[in-house]
């Protein structure tokens, strides 16, 4: 795994799990650097005003949220911003366990994968490095 960290974004409407990620990035050696928007709206806001060189290399939105649930997010993230950032990764996460959340998650255009909550101290290694490029410092701009 690289040695330098990883900017995360989370978003999420839930006080309880974003105190929860804080906690469990402080206990763990995890090697990202988090941030934290708690409405999809705001986060596409952010986005677009972000460098380049600022922008995340993986963002984590949660599917249920109050005016704009994470699929809308993740059709307007890519309208938006998937070509010019391809090498950010776009994950749909969720305490959903249906089977057509996950497959839609799976098969939707521009999102890397879907998962499960709760967020782990395994599931960046499980789940989102595997799909990261191997060297960060190589990365197109």
């Amino acid at each position: 795994m690289p040695s330098s960290n990883w900017n995360i974004l989370f978003v999420d409407d839930s006080k309880t799990e974003i105190n929860y990620l804080k906690l469990l990035f402080q206990l763990t050696d995890i090697p990202l650097n988090p941030a934290f928007i708690n409405s999809a709206h705001t986060a596409i806001e952010r986005l677009a005003e972000l460098e380049d060189n600022e922008f995340p290399d993986i963002i984590v939105v949660d599917i249920n949220m109050p005016l704009m649930d994470g699929f809308e997010f993740a059709s307007i993230y890519t309208e938006r911003f998937g070509a010019k950032h391809p090498a950010t990764r776009l994950f749909i996460y969720s305490t959903s366990i249906h089977s057509k959340d996950i497959n839609r998650a799976e098969t939707m255009d521009g999102v890397t994968g879907f998962i499960a909550k709760p967020f782990e101290d395994t599931t960046f290694k499980d789940y989102i490095y595997p799909h990261l490029p191997k060297n960060k410092e190589v990365q197109p701009n």
